[in-house]
């Protein structure tokens, strides 16, 4: 488990259970995320990965338990300058190459967010979007449609729009579901610079445990209810996955 100081939790979760219709989706989940924390999250489909991912930063509502950002409770109501402080990427599959939103009106979009919908973007606002831009090596593109992008071009453009909004907190909801290795790999470099670079903390589901376990900091196994919470290199890490994938 994270032996950090209690000074330096950001996302409490104290006895969440979260159920739709009458499954059961997550229960007993206690698990608490550190500032400067990468957090690798994994599991079978259908284990409560993307519940849990959202449940963590009030997306989803727990039927019972409490969620805790910066120690606040959030039930029922998630501050703005919280919610801005949270950059949440989806899972994506490539995007039509037909849509025609460019590179930088998607990373854009973070300013607005941010901004208000009704507010016109400021020569400031544009140049914190081009900077996020460049965070993730993606500015020579600003002005192709994201929809001629790669996988995993396009999913460092969902991470700079995050950037833009100026989050503290990145979390990443199956960022590999549709990349190879190799453009999994580069991901997980960005992040991890990302990380020590611009002090950014990072949850992340993925698949590739190889992966997680070299660049994250804590593996969270869940089925459900989470089998294993600690660190990448302890033993108890293998027999997690095996009781959970077998």
């Amino acid at each position: 488990m994270n032996s950090k100081s209690t000074k330096d939790i950001i996302i409490c979760l104290k006895d969440v259970n979260v159920v739709y219709g009458n499954l059961a989706v997550l229960y007993d989940i206690n698990f608490d995320v550190h500032k400067g924390d990468f957090i690798g999250i994994c599991g079978p489909n259908g284990s409560g990965k993307t519940t849990l991912l959202k449940t963590m930063i009030g997306l989803i509502e727990p039927i019972t338990g409490d969620v805790k950002l910066f120690g606040k409770d959030v039930k029922n109501n998630i501050p703005k300058e919280t919610r801005f402080r949270f950059g949440y990427v989806p899972q994506i599959t490539e995007i039509d190459r037909n849509f025609p939103a460019l590179v930088r009106d998607v990373v854009e979009m973070g300013r607005y967010a941010k901004a208000g919908l009704v507010k016109s973007l400021t020569k400031e606002d544009k140049e914190k979007a081009m900077n996020a831009l460049e965070l993730v090596e993606m500015d020579y593109a600003a002005d192709r449609p994201i929809g001629h992008l790669s996988g995993g071009q396009q999913q460092r453009v969902l991470i700079a729009q995050a950037l833009a909004a100026e989050a503290e907190v990145l979390l990443l909801d199956e960022f590999d579901a549709s990349l190879d290795f190799r453009m999994s790999e580069e991901i997980m470099e960005l992040l991890d610079y990302l990380k020590f670079t611009h002090k950014i903390t990072i949850v992340t589901v993925g698949h590739n445990l190889e992966l997680l376990r070299a660049y994250c900091n804590r593996i969270v196994c869940i089925n459900k209810m989470i089998a294993f919470d600690g660190e990448p290199k302890d033993s108890e890490l293998d027999s997690a996955i095996n009781r959970i994938f077998h």
